[in-house]
């Protein structure tokens, strides 16, 4: 039996020309990103997105309750932009479902383009002082424009996980979606990674982020985040990302 997904608004909005994803995954880069992203250009709570799938917790901050997956939206430029952005980690029972809704829920409120924003875990991260952020997509023309833009495409390689799912989704159902995956920690909290994954998002949309505050804030961001970033481990297992270190038989 299919669980029920809500994505409700607070206010009507315009067709969203810009959506950001960012959904706990290796690194915790994608929320890290989207968190920031939320701050910096102003954008203000307008929803959530719930379920009984997801873990029953609620957030209080500065003694507002929040839920844990959250809409934000505001006009940056001229273009409406919606971010959706999880403090918490998606259960791998989930995955399918939340992908599906959100894909269709996006279709039905004539999303422009959208943006996954997330990591791609390496091993010698430590040695990376600037990591590199990859482009994934189902659009060639979206992955052109990338490459003209110095963002390299995944070659080849898994994509595991809850934006694995989003891709295929976004495939089956010709939504235009991008991922932007940058080379990050895999049970670490990132926010390196995240600052490469924006100013690769800034150079596409040609809307500036600052990402000094993030960089400057490193330490405390990590430390802060440690146990969502417990959590994300622990919902990660058996969703597909331990493909990601495989090498696909076809090219063997």
């Amino acid at each position: 039996m299919r669980a029920e997904w809500i994505f409700s608004l607070y206010e009507e909005i315009p067709a969203p020309s810009l959506v950001v994803i960012g959904l706990p995954d290796v690194g915790l880069v994608g929320p890290i990103a989207t968190s920031h992203l939320v701050k910096q250009w102003g954008l203000r709570n307008i929803g959530y997105v719930d379920s009984p799938s997801i873990p029953p917790v609620i957030l209080f901050h500065e003694s507002s309750p929040l839920l844990p997956i959250r809409v934000y939206g505001g006009y940056k430029g001229n273009d409406f932009v919606l971010v959706i952005h999880s403090d918490v980690a998606i259960p791998p029972q989930a995955i399918h479902e939340l992908s599906s809704f959100l894909v269709s829920t996006l279709l039905e409120k004539k999303a422009g383009r959208l943006f996954l924003l997330g990591g791609i875990a390496v091993q010698d991260r430590l040695n990376i002082q600037t990591p590199k952020t990859y482009a994934a997509s189902i659009d060639p023309e979206a992955l052109q424009y990338a490459r003209s833009k110095g963002i390299d495409p995944i070659q080849e390689g898994y994509i595991g996980g809850i934006y694995a799912q989003i891709i295929k989704e976004a495939f089956k159902n010709r939504l235009n979606v991008l991922a932007l995956l940058a080379e990050c920690f895999l049970n670490y909290p990132d926010p390196g990674a995240s600052a490469s994954t924006l100013q690769a998002f800034s150079k596409l949309t040609g809307k500036d982020v600052d990402v000094k505050q993030l960089i400057e804030q490193e330490e405390e961001i990590r430390l802060k985040l440690r146990e969502l970033m417990k959590r994300t481990m622990e919902s990660m297992k058996g969703t597909g990302k331990e493909y990601e270190y495989t090498i696909p038989a076809l090219y063997v």
